[in-house]
């Protein structure tokens, strides 16, 4: 079995036991009053339907149960509730519409991972070997946000559709990789990164000679079908081909800049801290797990950025010119959702994976990720903020 789907299975597997331990021994503890449970009495899965979940699954159901009147489904990309739909179809001969979505988005999330993952097997091999791509696959279902990528969230999806676009590109199979790239734009906003990074990759292998072919015009029309297919939704829906604008700006304060980064700072930092005693009172009491993901945070995004740069030659004008331009924009959101948006991130982890040749130290970074794994998918099930 490839060490990718290994990889898969084992973390997976970890979570979902985790995911049940945690909602049965500890009470689930909705923030908001309007937050609730997609499947009561289901410990395996209900854990995995949190948060912006119930917003993708709004989109699709004109009489969703747990989202507040006073924000808006605007703020969400509908690609991946589009494609969940879809999958759910068959699934509402016997299920309602909210429960066919949910089990439907948690297979295309599943699916979409480990097809993610083999893309960053492919890249990776191509650009360091096999046992770098091992090692890249298992930093990834490791890293302490991947749970992300099984929940019923868009970055599964997104990470597919990023990866394969990229691979395809290094592969110059170009309509293929822009046709990927216009609907990782249709998934979420930074996939339009992937826009410049294909085309500094195009110039490159052309020996950076601007060359205005029949190929590029097809390739610039098929990327421009990402951004007019969301701008006519919109228009359609809203009334307003940027809504999503507006509504990330004025009902969910996103894109606030230093403002942003202030009020997180002070949330996650807010004392007390460490006001428990033992390992099962911190676990229940979200203030220790708050200050350690207030920790991460802080430190993933410099780290992402110098480790990228370091290894730039190595990973190559596209890989790196995707992975810094979605740095740059994340940063006006403030540390909100900064691990799962870094878990999509593969070239970081190819980068890191080329450092980690001693096979104890990797052994050691594998084994000491683990922990906060499963410590932050439990409190993300126990409706924690672990956004």
């Amino acid at each position: 079995m490839p060490p990718r789907h290994i990889a898969f299975l084992v973390t997976r597997a970890a979570l979902v036991v985790t995911g049940f331990v945690a909602l049965s021994l500890f009470p689930v503890h909705p923030v908001e009053s309007w937050q609730g449970l997609a499947f009561p009495g289901s410990n395996w899965i209900d854990g995995w339907v949190r948060w912006d979940s119930f917003w993708y699954e709004s989109i699709v159901d004109a009489h969703p149960r747990f989202v507040p009147g006073h924000l808006s489904n605007a703020n969400f990309f509908p690609f991946y509730s589009w494609v969940a739909w879809v999958v759910a179809w068959p699934l509402r001969a016997f299920l309602d519409l909210e429960h066919a979505f949910f089990i439907g988005a948690l297979i295309v999330s599943s699916v979409s991972f480990v097809l993610a993952l083999t893309a960053v097997d492919r890249i990776a091999t191509n650009i360091a070997g096999r046992e770098v791509a091992a090692r890249t696959v298992w930093l990834i279902a490791v890293f302490p946000f991947s749970f992300f990528l099984t929940a019923v969230y868009a970055d599964a999806l997104y990470f597919c559709l990023c990866a394969w676009s990229l691979a395809l590109a290094l592969e110059r199979r170009w309509y293929l990789a822009c046709a990927l790239a216009a609907m990782a734009a249709m998934t979420r906003i930074p996939g339009v990164a992937l826009f410049p990074a294909l085309g500094l990759e195009y110039l490159r292998q052309r020996e950076w000679k601007l060359k205005i072919s029949r190929e590029a015009i097809i390739c610039a029309a098929i990327l421009a079908l990402g951004p007019i297919v969301i701008g006519s939704y919109y228009e359609w829906r809203y009334d307003n081909p940027l809504e999503f604008v507006r509504a990330r700006q004025e009902l969910w304060n996103r894109a606030s800049g230093s403002a942003g980064y202030v009020r997180d700072y002070n949330y996650f930092f807010q004392p007390p801290i460490f006001g428990c005693s033992g390992v099962a009172e911190c676990v229940k009491d979200f203030a220790p797990t708050r200050a350690l993901l207030g920790v991460t945070y802080l430190a993933l995004l410099p780290l992402t950025i110098v480790i990228t740069i370091v290894t730039a030659r190595t990973l190559g004008v596209a890989l790196v010119a995707w992975t810094l331009l979605s740095i740059v924009m994340a940063l006006p959101n403030g540390f909100d959702g900064i691990g799962r948006f870094t878990a999509v991130l593969f070239p970081v982890f190819i980068a890191l994976a080329m450092r980690l040749g001693d096979r104890r130290v990797f052994g050691i970074v594998c084994i000491a990720c683990v922990p906060f794994l499963l410590l932050f998918f439990a409190q993300f099930a126990r409706w924690r903020q672990v956004l």
